[in-house]
């Protein structure tokens, strides 16, 4: 059981030291950057689905914010929502830059951001969802980077803080990360819900790509540098909220996808593999290593009753987390281990029903 605890403890640390590794990386990075004619206009692409309470608001703001642009459009794709957000756009469709794409059928954000790119006019190119809240001059913040020749993409920062100022430690330490990559010019990922890209360094993303953003940061850091604006925040919900089961396994399964997809992992240089499997993909061996000292810990009760009270707090903390309904109190620790439990849960869901299943379904057919 020492070795379970010890295993643990070092992929934690392991993982822990990946910063320390980002700043080596950047240190020996060259700064040359050459600067290209200023930007005048852009091409702003709204995802909307059943958002109908964000619409409004959300449209106007665009606007206001496009206004600093000598030329500016504001497309915005519908996909097919069945909420009242058709009939909120129809009061948009005669006003000026603005051009409305209904959908007739729900095919996903993938589908939606193609055929966005496919109408724009202009070379800059910004991604936003409906959701978040937006601070004024953002859009020209973002896109100021683009101006670089080797900058392919710029990403928004979804702060640590969510709509209501209640602070995540796990949304903190992400950032980050993120904000390391960025320094080394290949982000692992830009957030999805505000962005910025040249359209030349845009891939046509497959309808059943899951990370959108995943699977597009890494084909443009291919050849150009993808950098995230810490100033230039966004304000989401709640990510104890967020991260409920569903959303959790989805993830994972679109983990799953990018992992498996050989030509777009191939592409990738060594160190850009590194950032990739040591960002993305060592975390997820955590909640089940904890899972693990914790059963062990239950086991040591019987043979030393000194761990039998740490047993006993940490298993009430997983029944309060998890049936959160149990208690109003919102903490830390508290969003921490829920979500550790979910992703074990996801994790054993996805592994025993669908790989093993399918791998014993495909024996049976040999």
């Amino acid at each position: 059981m020492s070795l379970i605890y010890l295993i643990t403890a070092s992929i934690i640390l392991l993982y822990l030291i990946y910063p320390l590794w980002l700043t080596l990386y950047s240190s020996n990075q060259s700064e040359s950057e050459i600067e290209t004619a200023e930007i005048n206009s852009v091409s702003l692409i709204l995802l909307s689905y059943n958002g109908q309470q964000y619409l409004n608001e959300k449209i106007n703001f665009l606007l206001k914010e496009l206004s600093c642009f000598q030329h500016y459009e504001l497309i915005i794709i519908d996909d097919n929502s069945t909420d009242g957000s058709k009939e909120i756009l129809d009061n948009f469709r005669n006003t000026k830059n603005i051009r409305i794409i209904l959908k007739n059928e729900h095919k996903g954000i993938p589908h939606s951001m193609n055929i966005g790119v496919d109408n724009a006019k202009y070379e800059n190119i910004i991604f936003c969802d409906q959701r978040q809240n937006l601070f004024d001059n953002i859009i020209f913040r973002i896109v100021e980077p683009l101006k670089f020749k080797n900058m392919g993409a710029v990403s928004a920062c979804i702060s640590h803080l969510d709509k209501e100022r209640s602070y995540s430690v796990i949304r903190r330490y992400e950032n980050f990360l993120k904000i390391k990559e960025s320094k080394t010019g290949n982000l692992i990922g830009v957030y999805g819900p505000f962005y910025a890209l040249k359209k030349d360094c845009f891939s046509v993303i497959p309808d059943h790509i899951i990370l959108d953003d995943l699977y597009l940061s890494l084909k443009i850091i291919k050849s150009k540098q993808i950098k995230i604006l810490e100033d230039c925040q966004i304000f989401d919900e709640d990510p104890s909220i967020l991260f409920n089961y569903k959303r959790i396994k989805r993830y994972l399964y679109g983990l799953l996808q990018i992992i498996n997809d050989k030509a777009l992992v191939g592409q990738l240089n060594n160190k850009q593999l590194i950032m990739l499997f040591w960002h993305k993909y060592l975390r997820l061996f955590i909640p089940f290593l904890l899972f693990l000292c914790f059963i062990c810990t239950g086991i040591l009760c019987s043979k030393n009753t000194d761990y039998l009270i740490l047993f006993c707090i940490l298993s009430v903390l997983g029944i309060v987390s998890v049936f959160s309904g149990l208690s109003k109190i919102r903490f830390s620790l508290k969003s921490f281990i829920r979500i550790i439990i979910l992703y074990i849960v996801a994790l054993a869901d996805i592994f025993f029903k669908d790989i093993c299943f399918k791998r014993i379904i495909h024996m049976s057919w040999k």
